[in-house]
């Protein structure tokens, strides 16, 4: 049975006798539609709001993601260009506590408008830019957004939702924080994530989204959405604007159907591939967080995932390759807590039950020296496992936005 896994811009084929695949789990297939027709229609029946061509206006800021999500900004941009030409607006990048974008990355986030409107756009600074202090919220998580936001009077958001594997789902407040936030803001909502009601799928009790919800209800000026949903090969599917809030849930509701893949039984071995999440490491730990659940208790799994940019934000991976022990990592959270622990948390639950193998583009001592075992070739790393499990493989090709759950699991959307 060939099955291909998908790694940088290309993909690895490899070859598994069919009695030894327990299942290939992707996101589910959806009728395709004309992306800007989606969007536009959306942009003409908002929820809440005026049509967006009754809301832009001279002054208009307008918040996008940087190039470590899969959001189709240019799209959407070229979609309402005739808006943006004949107003003078600003854009800024939220990138959380995310590096700044290289110029090739702007390119690809603006699109064929870059050039015309590259002098208006500004790239959040968690650290050193200007924040207006919004107070706190019941949580201790103080609220400070980018100056250039609180000055607007007038901010249109776009982000897309699928699975996040701590605050529930991303888009909607997630433009705001960690989006626009201060760098000390994303850290003290962030420490939540290490709470058990923080994961996946789950929205009512997370004390992650809560807080983010709560910090963004702080937020006065006029905001309008647009959240997307894309389908498997990151196709425009669905797109609601208007309210914030709500355009949120309606969307969480179509990427639960179309991101969750009904399993019914755990395998001894799981491959998961990061894409489209595998610029760095830190991004994709994502893949293993949502293949936890398809796989068995001492089983084995391997992530692919080039790792183009290397390990990303390096405080998870300092604090996990400075402690031997899950017991001294949460001795060491419990002293300080800084924005990534949670992942080397996480990372390290896995890791004392079961084994993490990877074949990446990171060097092997890297890899080793925060427990992940290397792997030169996928299908090697496969048929090793196989034979060190006695067991069946499931392959999740797009284990950044695919979560495994059992049929009879509850999934909270409220």
């Amino acid at each position: 049975m060939l099955i291909d896994i998908p790694y940088a811009d290309d993909k690895i084929t490899v070859d598994v006798e069919e009695q030894k695949v327990h299942a290939v789990l992707h996101p589910n297939e959806v009728q395709k539609k004309e992306e800007k027709e989606v969007i536009l229609e959306a942009l003409k029946y908002p929820i809440d709001k005026p049509k967006f061509s009754d809301f832009i206006e001279d002054g208009t800021l307008m918040i996008v993601n940087d190039a470590t999500r899969p959001t189709p900004t240019s799209l959407v941009l070229e979609t309402i260009s005739e808006y943006i030409e004949e107003h003078e607006v600003e854009f800024i990048v939220a990138t959380g506590s995310h590096r700044k974008p290289t110029g090739e990355e702007l390119r690809w986030i603006f699109g064929d408008i870059y050039q015309s409107v590259k002098e208006n756009i500004h790239i959040h600074d968690a650290k050193n830019d200007d924040t207006v202090d919004y107070g706190t919220t019941k949580r201790g998580t103080p609220v400070r957004f980018n100056k250039l936001a609180a000055e607007a009077e007038k901010v249109f958001a776009v982000n897309t939702v699928e699975p996040h594997y701590f605050a529930g789902f991303t888009g909607g407040r997630k433009s705001f924080l960690p989006g626009i936030a201060s760098y000390e803001t994303i850290t003290e909502n962030h420490y939540h994530s290490l709470k058990k009601d923080a994961k996946a799928l789950k929205l009512k009790g997370n004390p992650i989204h809560e807080d983010m919800m709560e910090a963004y209800r702080k937020f006065d000026a006029e905001v309008y959405g647009l959240n997307i949903t894309l389908d498997k090969e990151g196709r425009v599917y669905s797109a609601s604007s208007g309210n914030l809030e709500r355009v949120f849930l309606e969307e969480v509701r179509t990427a639960k159907r179309i991101f969750t893949a009904s399993i019914e039984n755990r395998s001894e071995v799981v491959v998961t591939a990061a894409y489209p999440m595998d610029l760095d490491l830190y991004q994709s730990h994502k893949a293993v967080e949502f293949a936890k659940s398809a796989l068995k208790k001492g089983g084995i799994m391997i992530l692919v995932s080039h790792c183009s940019d290397g390990i990303g934000p390096k405080n998870f991976y300092e604090l996990m390759s400075s402690v031997d022990s899950l017991e001294g990592i949460l001795e060491r959270v419990k002293e300080e807590y800084r924005l990534g622990y949670q992942k080397a948390v996480k990372l390290e639950y896995l890791c004392s039950n079961d084994s993490l193998w990877a074949v990446t583009g990171l060097n092997d001592r890297v890899l080793k020296s925060i427990s992940i075992e290397p792997k030169e070739s996928l299908q090697k790393a496969i048929d090793e496992a196989l034979l060190k499990t006695g067991g069946k493989v499931t392959f999740i090709p797009e284990g950044g936005t695919t979560v495994p759950i059992f049929k009879e699991e509850s999934v909270y959307l409220e």
